[in-house]
Parts: structure tokens; C-alpha cells; sequence
């Protein structure tokens, strides 16, 4: 985690289906970047990978379900950008986040809806 000048690094990684490895588009990635200019971050970054092959033309490879995210310490930006993961999750109802800042991970899982009924009788 990166604490220069009070700013903090989260890396939050979107998953439709985590179990089996299957990744959120980069469409869907980027409809979460959109989304989170409402808040007041710092920067909204894709997640380099790892460097591309010896050879080949670009010179960086990107995770298309991942992003860094560098925002003020204050403990009310982080609950918002939770509450922002949280809300998004349960309007594409599926799929999961993995939130890390620091040593801390947060894992969000939105469950189907006819999950939720099933969950809610008795």
C-alpha cells in the first residue's frame, strides 16, 4: 500500500465466477471506472499483469477485470467506494469482488435471485 502524501492503493479485482476462473468483460470493468468518478479518487487505473513476451509489440499486458484505485486514507472515501462495489455488484446480480488495501481483503459476492428466495424461507 502506498501511503505517500495520505493516499492509499486498493487493488479490487471483478470475477463473474471466481470457482471456475471466468473474469468480468472490459467493458464491465469500465462501466465500473464510469461509475466510480461520482467519488472524489485520486486515480482509477487499469491492473498491469505481467510484462508481455520478449518479441511482441506491446509493452505492457493489462488484467481486464482489475483496477488500482489510489484515494485519500479517509475512512468515509473507503466506505463509499465499498458501498459504490457493493451497489454495482447487487444491480448486475452476480459475480464478486476482491477488494485489497494493504494487508486487508474484503471479498463481495452477489447472489442470484432465485438464490435470495431460497435463502429467505424458513
Amino acid at each position: 500500500m502506498d501511503r505517500q502524501e495520505g493516499l492509499a492503493e486498493a487493488t479490487v479485482r471483478l470475477w463473474h465466477d471466481e470457482s471456475t476462473g471466468i473474469r468480468m468483460t472490459e467493458a464491465e470493468t469500465a462501466g465500473l471506472d464510469a461509475e466510480s468518478e461520482e467519488l472524489e479518487l485520486h486515480r482509477v487505473t487499469p491492473l498491469p499483469a505481467c510484462p508481455a513476451p520478449a518479441g511482441s509489440r506491446l509493452a505492457e499486458v493489462w488484467e481486464t477485470a482489475a483496477l488500482v484505485i489510489t484515494l485519500r486514507t479517509a475512512p468515509t472515501l473507503v466506505r463509499s467506494l465499498v458501498g459504490l462495489l457493493q451497489d454495482w455488484l447487487r444491480r448486475r446480480n452476480s459475480g464478486s469482488i476482491v477488494l485489497k488495501l494493504g494487508t486487508h481483503d474484503l471479498k463481495l459476492t452477489s447472489t442470484g435471485r432465485a438464490e435470495q428466495r431460497v435463502r429467505a424461507v424458513p
